[in-house]
């Protein structure tokens, strides 16, 4: 079954702004040597030719505002390389104490095959680009371990042993998806986007609850839209991202972006 939702957002939205409101999101059961830790999950800027440096900017001084110490970065950064480029210079530099780290989405993969221009334009904003990769950040008392995987449309991910199989009181897992599918092992915590939150939402129905992916043959199908559920003994966020393709309205799914915070 896919997704229904209990009550849509009470307005309509514009997108290619990049105008979003912040979700706090907590995170309970974390270690002790990561509670109070602040991070910042952002997904589908799609930026736009029309995206200004004023509508980056203010991006860019929101999440600055929020003082994360980590930056979490979800794909779908635009559509096409030149606004991609131009998306990551305003927002440059991502300079969060413990790191900025993102995925490739769909349209990343469309705009750059093989992610070599992606991967340089990051760095040189200050995130790192993970295809199928980890990093262990090691912290007072434990590891921070974050993947990424690959986007399943165009890519190939492989998420086994990505990360380390057991769950462990001196690490925590998180891994990034484009995609809202599970994975298993599942980690403590998996971040997702892609689905924009049904982006059209009428009376709790969206596209995802008549399966449009899967009857068109597209992506990864997930019956998860949007928000936080418990899979597989971890948890899954599915954020409803900042931007939209193609149709650029949101219809009762005000766009998005998350801090979590650890407790």
């Amino acid at each position: 079954m896919y997704q229904f939702f209990s009550r849509p957002d009470p307005y309509l939205a514009r997108c290619g702004d990049l105008r979003c409101r912040v979700m706090e999101t907590r995170i309970p059961g974390a270690p002790a040597f990561l509670r109070g830790l602040r991070a910042v999950f952002v997904a589908d800027l799609h930026a736009l030719p029309r995206t200004t440096a004023a509508d980056l900017g203010r991006l860019r001084d929101r999440i600055r505002g929020l003082s994360p110490d980590l930056m979490l970065l979800g794909g779908d950064y635009a559509d096409r390389a030149e606004d991609c480029e131009r998306a990551f210079r305003a927002l440059a530099p991502l300079d969060a104490p413990l790191g900025c780290f993102g995925v490739p989405g769909n349209n990343d993969r469309e705009a750059w095959p093989d992610l070599d221009g992606l991967r340089r334009v990051m760095a040189d904003a200050g995130a790192r680009l993970l295809v199928n990769e980890a990093v262990a950040l090691a912290l007072p008392g434990g590891a921070l371990w974050i993947g990424g995987l690959d986007e399943y449309r165009h890519g190939a991910p492989r998420s086994d042993r990505l990360l380390p199989a057991e769950a462990a009181p001196d690490r925590y897992r998180i891994l990034l998806s484009h995609y809202a599918k599970p994975v298993s092992p599942m980690p403590e915590l998996m971040l997702c986007g892609h689905t924009h939150g049904g982006q059209f939402n009428l009376l709790g129905l969206t596209p995802y609850s008549i399966g449009f992916e899967r009857l068109l043959r597209r992506g990864a199908p997930s019956r998860f839209v949007e928000g936080l559920h418990d899979v597989g003994g971890g948890r899954m966020l599915v954020t409803k991202g900042v931007g939209a393709s193609r149709i650029q309205l949101r219809v009762g799914v005000y766009p998005e972006l998350h801090l979590l915070v650890f407790d």
